[in-house]
């Protein structure tokens, strides 16, 4: 039995403004879409806060699964929330969902670290990527906006620009990467490394460019996932990866239990004997493309 649990996400909302390529929310995502419920979220967080002191302050607990957290109305209330607890919060977004008022309310919420999700270099790479016509300057000039907002009220907020290293980005990456380094306001400049998240996903593996051939010792799962932390979907679920886009392996919800007791219980129990005895057959790991890579080579 373990008494300490962290949260790695908890999802403000699926809903999405963008159709990304390389999403399994764009053509394979069933569950039904809506907003997380403030009591939820305040549950998740006084639980987290209770049982994990460690986490406050130093790792964040990312406000985002599989949807843009910024279109959920309230997002600056669970944001500050979280801040009042002690934890820390990490988000992250659509630049172009940057306008006036949203990016006024984000810089007064609290948060530690936004991560800016902005791939291609043009309207049409981003297109291309990222489903949106018409998107990618528009998303440049409210980022730029955005950051000089945060410069004039001095707001202590890290900063990360990421793009999805794949072929079709592989040139975006380097042109817009040489412009965004040098841009005040950009703490860093991540190429974050193209993910098959759970496998199921045809259309995502197509475009993982030989990313799953690596041939690891498949001797011993190495993945310890189930021993670090869970996942809350937004109306509830607890699922144990960040991968779950479809909610597939459900440990229990926070409407009906808490969360130590989802972390201790039978489905998590299960899970973890399934990874300690090398016998993965579930539906949402067994096709999992970092179930036996090295803990040195796993970014989440």
């Amino acid at each position: 039995m373990a008494d300490t649990f962290s949260i790695f996400n908890i999802e403000l909302t699926n809903h999405c403004v963008m159709r990304c390529v390389m999403c399994p929310r764009t053509k394979s995502m069933t569950r039904v879409c809506g907003y997380m419920d403030f009591d939820l979220f305040a549950k998740a967080i006084d639980e987290l806060s209770a049982v994990n002191g460690s986490l406050k302050r130093d790792v964040p607990v990312w406000l985002h699964h599989f949807g843009e957290s910024l279109l959920h109305p309230e997002f600056d209330r669970f944001i500050r929330y979280a801040a009042q607890k002690g934890i820390s919060t990490g988000l992250s977004v659509n630049p172009v969902m940057l306008v006036d008022d949203v990016a006024e309310r984000l810089l007064s919420s609290g948060l530690d670290v936004l991560y800016v999700s902005l791939d291609g270099h043009d309207d049409d790479s981003f297109m291309r990527i990222r489903g949106m016509k018409n998107a990618y300057h528009l998303s440049s000039k409210r980022l730029l906006d955005f950051l000089e907002k945060k410069k004039e009220r001095n707001v202590p907020l890290k900063v990360i620009l990421s793009m999805i290293d794949f072929a079709a980005n592989r040139e975006s990456i380097e042109i817009a990467g040489a412009y965004w380094k040098t841009v005040p306001g950009i703490d860093m400049f991540l190429p974050k490394s193209f993910t098959t998240w759970d496998g199921s996903d045809r259309a995502v593996n197509s475009l993982a460019g030989g990313l799953n051939d690596a041939a690891y010792d498949r001797s011993r799962v190495r993945c310890r996932i189930p021993w670090r932390f869970v996942t809350v979907t937004w109306n509830g679920d607890v699922v144990p990866c960040c991968f779950d886009y479809d909610a597939k392996y459900v440990l229990g919800t926070l409407t009906e239990s808490t969360l130590a007791e989802i972390w201790n219980g039978k489905r998590m129990r299960q899970l973890r004997r399934e990874f300690t005895g090398n016998l993965v057959r579930n539906s949402l790991c067994v096709n999992c493309e970092r179930l036996y890579m090295p803990a040195e080579l796993i970014t989440l």
